[in-house]
């Protein structure tokens, strides 16, 4: 049921609609990153002494494309689990989940700057400023999602509110305080980036997580 009749403050559309727009904007995303990555402008007959470092040259690149991808590939899925929990939305969380793909759509821009000055602290700024504001709109829709009466679905217990809540924050909170290392050691913000990998795979044990539809 893609609209529900209530009252002008509380649902004015379901979410299958924001559903589905998540996912085409993710998927994108996701494969506009890999553009980043270009062979080395080398001659087919190059011999491997030519090659091997060229290629070994673009591991920067590769590193920020992974970081780029595993992030965004947690974003989603925070969105997915989040919105698996929202029956539906009203006009704050609609303009908050423009916001949040606003920002998404940036991801492989920033990424681009990243790779280009990778020296200049700007650059990491940048691409952790980006990251970081993703996380808080999505964790800033899960607590406006949380305060309004009947927006989530009945497994949404205090518990599960305050487990999801506390997932959401790690994340944003570690960007930015990474983000704020550039000022201090550019390699060392970078190479903190990577160490986040980890904390993007933690399982989350929520009860109702998985539950059907």
């Amino acid at each position: 049921m893609d609209c529900t009749p209530m009252s002008d403050t509380t649902f004015t559309m379901g979410k299958n609609r924001i559903e589905a727009l998540s996912d085409g904007v993710f998927a994108i995303v996701m494969t506009l990153l890999i553009l980043e990555l270009r062979v080395p402008d080398l001659p087919p007959n190059a011999p491997n002494v030519a090659v091997t470092p060229a290629l070994l040259a673009l591991w920067p690149k590769f590193a920020s494309y992974i970081v780029t991808f595993v992030s965004l590939g947690f974003f989603w899925l925070a969105h997915h689990v989040m919105y698996h929990a929202i029956l539906g939305t009203d006009r704050v969380l609609l303009w908050l989940n423009i916001i949040f793909f606003m920002f998404v759509s940036l991801l492989p821009f920033s990424t681009s700057v990243l790779n280009a000055f990778t020296d200049a602290f700007i650059a990491p700024l940048i691409f952790g400023a980006n990251l970081a504001i993703i996380g808080w709109i999505l964790f800033f829709q899960w607590q406006y999602a949380s305060s309004q009466p009947g927006m989530l679905a009945g497994f949404a217990s205090r518990e599960y509110r305050n487990k999801l809540r506390s997932r959401m924050l790690l994340v944003p909170a570690a960007t930015t305080l990474t983000a704020l290392f550039c000022f201090w050691s550019v390699g060392i913000s970078l190479a903190v980036y990577l160490f986040l990998l980890p904390l993007y795979m933690l399982p989350a044990k929520l009860s109702g997580e998985f539950t059907s539809s």
